[in-house]
């Protein structure tokens, strides 16, 4: 019997994957989902899903699954309150992981997807016109391969794309917390700031519970386990319940020379490293670049020419605006910390920009650009001097 040959594969059923398979089915392409861990599966992620995500999404209604928003950002540094800014409108939708992505493979099963999960990719065979990919029910075939299976999946390894080398660490614990905490943090998360050279800790609300984490610059992960605990400690949450507790890294694309694709496979996502390195931020760029993976199948012959330039053109601007801000801010806080942190609590253009910013009404490219010597700064703080 004749094995048939799916129009795309797509390995990694995260926000990334699930999007391509939703998007390419809705236009009629043969599509096949394939997840390692059986679904619905744990991601340790903060959970923040920034506003501007709707809008890549097509305008979804994820309150199905959203355990609320966050409207407001308070400001500590090592654990002491500073500030709080309000958007007065929602900045981020918090959502569980492993309800969110199940309801973007739900819709993507729903426009005709086909799902697989407990299926781990162990080999792939590229040939001429196709692509042989084995998992433990049997190998199937695919026209074009879209890898979207995170930071650390293998697929690009497998394929010989090496890209977004640089990394950091995030160490994310889901607690139990009392109701006086839950209720400090309702619609508010909380941004720790000092970490050297940088990086931050985070408290993000749920239903019942509270994800709090630290993210740290490139090769300083060894000690972000006690980070992680000093900064509990320092929430008044040391003795609280543990529900989870999973560190991860996060990979950053540098560089428009950086690739993400190679005849007709295509990295997405986290896979591709794409995240900025002021907020590690990586949801709206898994889905941004879902969105443009699937045009690139469906309407391009050398799809992977035409992704590159697609993600060239869309999203590497934001990810060297995004490391210039981060670079420029971080230098200030642990050059002269209470001077950053004063000028970060009254001076509310910038807090106003970065509103905006999160809630799709700009970009950092283009708040960036509104600054004096705007080119000469993100030439030499992004490292394309």
């Amino acid at each position: 019997m004749t094995t048939p040959t799916w129009d795309a594969v797509i390995i990694g059923a995260g926000p990334a994957g699930a999007t391509a398979a939703r998007r390419l089915a809705d236009a009629g392409a043969s599509t096949l989902l394939l997840e390692k861990q059986p679904l619905p599966r744990y991601k340790a992620c903060g959970g923040g899903v920034p506003a501007r995500t709707i809008d890549l999404l097509d305008g979804l209604d994820i309150s199905p699954v959203s355990e609320g928003y966050v409207d407001t950002i308070d400001i500590s540094r090592f654990g002491q309150a500073q500030f709080r800014k309000s958007s007065k409108r929602p900045l981020a939708w918090m959502v569980m992981r492993d309800r969110f992505d199940q309801y973007l493979v739900d819709l993507a099963a729903g426009s005709g997807a086909s799902i697989r999960d407990a299926a781990p990719v162990q080999s792939i065979v590229e040939h001429d016109d196709r692509f042989e990919v084995e998992t433990p029910t049997g190998s199937v075939q695919a026209r074009h391969l879209l890898a979207a299976d995170g930071a650390t999946g293998p697929t690009a390894r497998w394929l010989g794309i090496a890209s977004a080398t640089t990394r950091s660490a995030a160490y994310e614990v889901e607690v139990a917390a009392p109701r006086d905490a839950l209720d400090h943090w309702h619609q508010a998360a909380n941004v720790d700031v000092g970490y050297r050279p940088w990086g931050y800790g985070w408290v993000f609300p749920k239903q019942g519970k509270l994800s709090v984490g630290v993210v740290t610059a490139p090769k300083q992960g060894r000690a972000i386990r006690q980070q992680t605990d000093r900064y509990l400690s320092c929430l008044g949450l040391a003795d609280a319940k543990v529900i989870k507790v999973q560190g991860h890294p996060i990979r950053y694309r540098r560089s428009i020379r950086e690739p993400v694709a190679r005849g007709r496979a295509l990295l997405l996502g986290d896979a591709a490293g794409l995240a900025d390195e002021f907020t590690a931020e990586g949801i709206a760029y898994a889905v941004h670049s879902a969105n443009l993976a699937a045009d690139s199948v469906l309407h391009s012959d050398d799809p992977a020419a035409n992704y590159l330039d697609a993600i060239n053109q869309h999203i590497q601007p934001e990810l060297d605006a995004a490391r210039t801000i981060s670079r420029l801010y971080y230098w200030c806080l642990t050059t002269w910390p209470w001077l950053a942190l004063k000028t970060s609590k009254h001076v509310n253009y910038l807090w106003r920009a970065f509103f905006r910013v999160m809630r799709g009404e700009s970009t950092y490219a283009e708040e960036l650009s509104s600054l004096p010597f705007s080119g000469t700064i993100t030439r030499t703080l992004s490292g394309h001097a």
